[in-house]
């Protein structure tokens, strides 16, 4: 009964939501996300941000100069890799990456240990020292993943260890959305790899998923606005032919605004390796000018497209792992941040929860987070914090499992996709481990929006 009193609250209260906006809402509101077939303490709330967003005041949640600020910073990160003028760090993280993967101890798709010859046939075609051979400006045509070596097989940690095997391919460092500015180092030995930098990180990328841009090209690509995509999966389609698909984050030039259809820039890879410039058309409803009014709501609907994704280790599979879903529900808002969990928990005004008992945490949380505009982190984690439901702080954060211990062994009690819960998840679990619950691992609160320390 309480359920569909608050969904006609929410519906009475947001008359501009449409009739698919309220179907979406009922479901998050009534469906509870079972985990292996069974319930877990912390996961007994709507899994709807839209529900929870309904009781907040639909104002902004900073100001209006603020955010400009933000958006400014967010526009020279993302089309940084187009002024570099070598490599960063290109032969230095190759080498890290040998040095840390290319000792043994890694095991193939197989579940077998890799044998060293394996290892050697991936450094001869990285070609460590021809870094900085060709630099040069590029874009990706569609999405694709940037690899810490020049293969798309895996390199796990031993499947027996808790929280190793799959999915956590270790070589699998970043999902690459369509339209992000490369700068390319260095072709592999076959010629069919590019070891690539976006913004956020680095790796090698499929050359076919990659197109090279003159100088002209990336000054009009530049000074043209943004525009994100905020629906899950949307294609982009050139008269009748279908480019690609991209995911919630995307970002592509804009170049006119309409009521029901915006048209954007989008590339596409011509035979010779160069791009050649689409213009094409996009529902309003599915792709909206950069930066997006930063207010719960706004921030709630497009963090409905997260719900129940699965997870996926460093884009592992196309899905997306905890850093990497909190950074593109904030970056159609103009808020830039950087990819991995520990970099994020550390950006804007940081504030630390060492040393605090749980009940202090959650007071500290409850008391100064904003809601859909803080980051709570761990080691290793990173969620957002979307405000509170029955005195417990909820978070919406894309995870693997519940830490867990029999009889002396280490495991996991697998969630494994994005879920809304509290930050006690797993406490009723007979085998969960004491000391090790999310609030007992919460040591940061971020608020990327305040300013950078």
């Amino acid at each position: 009964m309480k359920n569909r009193q608050a969904e006609k609250a929410v519906m009475k209260s947001r008359p501009q939501v449409r009739a698919i906006s309220a179907a979406l809402l009922l479901m998050g509101i009534l469906f509870f996300f079972p985990v292996r077939g069974e319930a877990l303490a912390g996961l007994e709330v709507s899994q709807s941000p839209l529900f929870h967003a309904a009781s907040l005041p639909d104002v902004p949640l900073v100001s209006e100069e603020r955010q400009h600020e933000l958006f400014v910073e967010m526009r020279e990160q993302f089309f940084s890799p187009w002024t570099q003028t070598e490599p960063r760090k290109a032969t230095e993280t190759l080498e890290w990456v040998f040095d840390r993967y290319g000792k043994g101890g890694i095991f193939g798709e197989n579940l077998q240990p890799r044998p060293s010859s394996w290892v050697e046939e991936q450094r001869k075609a990285s070609r460590i020292g021809a870094a900085g051979e060709l630099n040069r400006f590029a874009v990706s045509v569609r999405q694709s993943s940037l690899r810490l070596m020049p293969t798309e097989e895996p390199a796990f940690f031993s499947p027996d260890l808790a929280g190793e095997g799959f999915p956590f391919d270790y070589l699998q460092n970043s999902l690459v959305h369509p339209g992000e500015p490369l700068f390319v180092s260095h072709l592999s030995e076959d010629g069919l790899r590019a070891w690539c930098d976006t913004s956020y990180a680095s790796g090698w990328m499929n050359l076919h998923d990659l197109a090279f841009v003159d100088e002209k090209t990336v000054k009009y690509w530049m000074e043209l606005p943004l525009a994100a995509v905020v629906s899950e999966n949307t294609v982009f389609r050139w008269g009748e032919m279908s480019l690609f698909r991209a995911k919630t984050g995307a970002l592509f030039p804009l170049v006119s605004r309409g009521i029901t259809e915006h048209r954007v820039l989008v590339p596409f890879r011509g035979l010779d390796g160069h791009l050649v410039v689409k213009e094409v058309r996009a529902s309003s409803e599915k792709v909206k000018p950069v930066p997006l009014p930063l207010t719960p709501w706004k921030l709630a609907v497009v963090a409905e497209e997260f719900t129940g994704e699965l997870y996926g280790w460093g884009g592992y599979l196309g899905n997306r792992d905890c850093s990497a879903m909190t950074r593109d529900i904030l970056l159609p808002f103009g808020i830039w941040l950087p990819r991995n969990s520990a970099s994020q928990a550390g950006i804007g005004e940081v504030l630390s929860l060492e040393n605090l008992s749980p009940a202090e945490k959650k007071d500290i949380i409850k008391s100064q987070g904003l809601p859909f505009l803080t980051l709570l982190g761990m080691p290793g984690h990173i969620m957002l914090y979307i405000g509170t439901c029955k005195g417990e702080p909820l978070v919406l954060h894309n995870m693997w499992g519940v830490r867990t211990e029999r009889k002396g062994v280490e495991g996991r009690f697998v969630v494994g996709r994005c879920v809304l819960s509290t930050l006690d998840i797993g406490s009723d679990h007979p085998d969960h481990v004491p000391g090790r619950l999310l609030i007992d691992r919460l040591n940061r609160m971020a608020f990327p929006a305040a300013g950078h320390q």
